[in-house]
């Protein structure tokens, strides 16, 4: 764990760092060239190429940028021990994580086997080794909960039959709606507390993240916690979000030294800019060291995202608590 609490606070701090026991990431095609760079300053043993999406007739493809990404990230990685997976988020050309796609790819069996045989050609044109299902706003639909996790369970047997690994991304109270199938490799959304749905906060704090283990003790392994980096600007005009690199280099032009918080671990810092006022709350490597050190008996740890992270030695200066 100690391996881990290193990695995860020089990835924020330093140009390099030592190999960590487990440590994945995801890599977004709009900061592609940023991300992969980050990446290879790590010892990933995932890295993330985010993402696939479904066009109009519900089917799983990829943008041109996300092919690029996805092929930049295979060469990048190629002969280490990193394993590149690629993820596939319910997002359509008009709403973004969609359940009713989800109602419409799993609501029966012929449905369901369709959706699993796209998926695989998906596997098949990409010659991945390993695929991500990163399904989101499953609710408290008991009905499509039940749905998912057969639709998880059968595809997980199919890709495992072709030699392809799975992982699921899982909300943060998913053990609330479902049981869980052996098999799949599972990672839990440790944030989204405060966010563009909320006002001003962390992406997580301690006594969120205490609860999230307590509700994931008995679910199945392999079991990883996902933190978020970054954070978002709160203004009367609306919630932005904001890179590590952006927060630091918004506050320093500002001469606006930022707190951290006791509750959560992350910064935070009220300022005026352009006649408004801001509310502003990320992460850096100390926030997810402490995340992490709230989160025990999860087998690794993921991090959306890499790009936008400060690679420099210089620490901002901070207020203690």
């Amino acid at each position: 764990m100690k391996r881990i609490f290193s990695l995860l606070l020089a990835l924020l701090v330093l140009p390099a760092c030592a190999c960590a026991d487990s440590l994945g990431a995801w890599l977004p095609y709009w900061d592609a060239s940023a991300a992969i760079q980050e990446g290879q300053a790590l010892d990933l043993d995932r890295a993330i190429a985010f993402a696939a999406t479904f066009d109009k007739d519900g089917r799983p493809f990829l943008t041109e940028e996300a092919e690029d990404l996805l092929w930049d990230m295979q060469v990048a990685f190629a002969g280490t021990d990193t394993q590149v997976y690629l993820s596939v988020v319910n997002d359509t050309p008009s709403e973004a994580k969609s359940a009713a796609l989800l109602r419409r790819l799993l609501h029966s069996d012929k449905a369901m086997e369709q959706h699993m045989d796209d998926l695989i050609m998906l596997v098949d044109a990409t010659r991945i080794e390993a695929l991500e299902i990163d399904y989101e706003n499953l609710g408290d639909d008991a009905a499509l909960w039940q749905r998912f996790t057969l639709f998880i369970e059968r595809l997980h047997a199919q890709l495992t039959q072709d030699g392809i690994s799975l992982r699921v991304v899982l909300p943060w109270d998913a053990p609330r709606y479902a049981t869980l199938p052996q098999g799949p490799e599972y990672t839990v959304m440790c944030y989204n507390l405060y966010g563009t749905h909320s006002g001003p906060g962390p992406k997580a704090d301690i006594a969120f993240l205490d609860k999230i283990a307590a509700l994931y003790a008995d679910a199945p392994r392999p079991l990883r916690m996902a933190f978020a980096t970054g954070g978002f600007d709160w203004s009367a005009s609306g919630v932005e979000s904001l890179t590590q690199q952006e927060a630091e280099r918004r506050l320093a032009l500002l001469s606006v030294t930022p707190t951290r918080d006791a509750a959560s671990g992350a910064l935070t810092a009220s300022y005026t800019m352009n006649g408004a006022s801001h509310t502003l709350w990320y992460a850096d490597g100390e926030t997810l060291r402490l995340w992490l050190e709230h989160t025990p008996g999860f087998d690794g740890a993921d991090l959306f995202r890499l790009g936008g992270n400060r690679t420099t030695t210089t620490t901002p200066e901070v207020i203690a608590p």
